[in-house]
């Protein structure tokens, strides 16, 4: 009789592993891909991942990381690997192209709330930032600026925010209005 009862509590000790094992499993898959989305997205379906869109109208090119379905529109949500815990505005014009990428070849709504998860190049912890996108019009001006900008048109252009931003920028060495020469 006690081999008999040793026997059922290893196959009961065997059965709870094996589900603990496939929880724990379908767990680590599960926040791997939702870790540092806001509660807002969670569950929800991803409807686009690592894809690239064209707009032939707005002459736009984007690749998204992530456009989740919510409520029957898209929200876009861009993972950023940095040091310091910080959105750029480069990041939203970045996904303001997205947008407009994704609604003219998707014909799909997308919201103008964005998320930007920014992930800590050192710690690996994630925090969502929710960002509101700039519109079509704002987006056909910065595309005409830069087209000016790159083929010699604009004059008197405007110095980058920050020094870092304009030495970074691939037109600093034909800049005349650098960010040193502001007063």
């Amino acid at each position: 009789m006690q081999d008999g009862w040793s026997a059922i509590v290893v196959v009961l000790l065997f059965i709870g592993s094996a589900v603990l094992f496939v929880r724990l499993r379908q767990g680590a898959a599960t926040s791997d891909d939702e870790r540092g989305l806001p509660r807002a997205l969670m569950g929800a379906e991803i409807a686009y991942a690592e894809r690239t869109f064209r707009s032939v109208s707005a002459r736009l090119v984007a690749r998204l990381d992530r456009a989740y379905r919510v409520d029957g529109e898209l929200k876009l949500v861009e993972l950023k690997t940095r040091a310091r815990d910080v959105v750029y505005m480069s990041d939203i014009v970045e996904m303001s192209v997205q947008r407009i990428a994704v609604q003219d070849e998707a014909c799909e709504a997308v919201s103008i709330d964005a998320w930007v998860v920014v992930q800590n190049s050192d710690t690996g912890v994630r925090r969502p930032h929710k960002v509101r996108l700039l519109g079509r019009d704002e987006i056909a001006r910065l595309a005409e600026r830069y087209r000016d900008v790159a083929g010699g048109r604009i004059t008197a252009p405007n110095p980058a925010r920050s020094p870092s931003q304009c030495r970074q920028c691939s037109h600093c060495d034909r800049c005349s209005a650098t960010f040193r020469d502001r007063g």
